[in-house]
């Protein structure tokens, strides 16, 4: 191992800001990280910073340690000094030090982030993979979080026509989250890559997944939000990608809709309409499309048509639940025109069966 990666390395994981290694690198020498406290302040390192990084270092050869398992797992750590680091990063606030790759792909490809919300609604599922299957038929990289709902549709969605997609992890990449999605992230690393920054065996600690979310707009040209309530952590993605000039664009949604108050704020807002796919890659391409892009969803999207077994009233309340998650039992009274029993009954059952669940009084598809 060079010192260059060691250092990095190092860091890295002390939660070191990317100037001070490349203030490092450019100005001394890497080997001279290892010189102590009294060069460490002479680099500007506050006195939190020599001490996290104090720690690290007696432990005993926790670099060399840390790079086999990580080549274990076939992967790579490059730092902000190597060539293939992706230059688009410095824009972000505090650009990571180095980055956790596993997988063979070249970062600074065309790219576009597809991000959402966890409880997207079918419409949300359709686009937010017929974006990304219209992107891998252009050599457009997707690039999204790996979550539940709207990330795990945009793969997806780039993988169903062998296009390459990305997914950025708030845990560490030996760290599966969500576990039920281990075997999407298989078919990633087949054709793509899954990218952290933080060390290895790191969980998801909740500050994580907002951080990396600075990566997720920082890689791409553009980043599109597909679906996303007013408190969604997809609008800390378009907050930052605005901060750093990335084109911002949202799909429109409905105006009852809970899930789309978000998205359609954004465009009020100024973020670019994205109201037709073919139009978008045109975009990109400067050729007219007619691709077809909601075909062939079998996998990647629940049908939309209530099991035949379901009464009557659980066809209508798991029909109306399939379209948009977070109702309560007064708003699916309104809108299914049944009376209260009938829905309480409804639900009770469709709970029952797993077909939706329960939080916090809001009921919504099991997703």
């Amino acid at each position: 191992m060079n010192d260059t990666t060691r250092a990095g390395l190092l860091l890295n994981a002390a939660n070191i800001p990317c100037e001070f290694f490349l203030k490092l690198c450019n100005d001394y020498q890497p080997s001279e990280l290892f010189a102590g406290p009294t060069f460490w302040r002479e680099l500007g390192l506050s006195e939190e910073q020599i001490s996290r990084l104090s720690s690290l270092l007696a432990k005993d050869g926790w670099a060399e340690r840390e790079l086999e398992q990580v080549e274990a797992l076939n992967a790579r750590f490059i730092t902000a000094k190597d060539i293939d680091y992706p230059a688009k990063l410095f824009d972000i606030i505090r650009p990571p030090v180095g980055l956790y790759v596993q997988g063979k792909v070249n970062l600074s490809l065309p790219s576009v982030s597809i991000v959402g919300t966890r409880k997207c609604s079918s419409y949300g599922q359709l686009t937010a993979s017929g974006l990304a299957r219209a992107l891998a038929q252009n050599n457009i990289i997707t690039i999204s979080g790996g979550a539940r709902g709207i990330d795990s549709h945009a793969h997806r969605g780039a993988l169903s026509a062998d296009g390459i997609t990305i997914a950025v992890f708030g845990t560490s990449i030996d760290k599966i989250y969500p576990t039920e999605n281990r075997d999407l992230f298989s078919r990633i690393l087949e054709r793509g890559a899954i990218i952290s920054e933080y060390p290895l065996n790191s969980g998801g600690d909740k500050w994580h997944f907002p951080e990396r979310n600075k990566i997720i707009a920082g890689l791409a040209s553009r980043v599109v939000v597909v679906e996303a309530g007013e408190k969604s952590g997809a609008l800390i993605t378009a907050t930052l990608a605005r901060k750093i000039g990335r084109e911002l664009w949202a799909v429109p949604g409905r105006i009852n809709e809970e899930i789309c108050k978000g998205t359609n704020k954004l465009i009020s807002d100024g973020a670019k309409c994205l109201y037709d796919i073919n139009a978008f890659i045109e975009t990109f391409t400067g050729k007219s499309l007619q691709l077809d892009l909601f075909t062939d969803e079998k996998e990647n999207v629940k049908p939309t048509n209530s099991p035949p077994e379901l009464s009557d009233d659980e066809k209508v309340i798991y029909s109306l639940l399939q379209r948009q998650g977070g109702r309560l039992i007064d708003e699916l009274i309104s809108e299914s025109k049944l009376d209260a029993s009938s829905v309480q009954f409804a639900l009770m059952s469709l709970e029952a069966e797993g077909l939706i669940i329960e939080k916090s009084g809001r009921y919504s598809a099991s997703v």
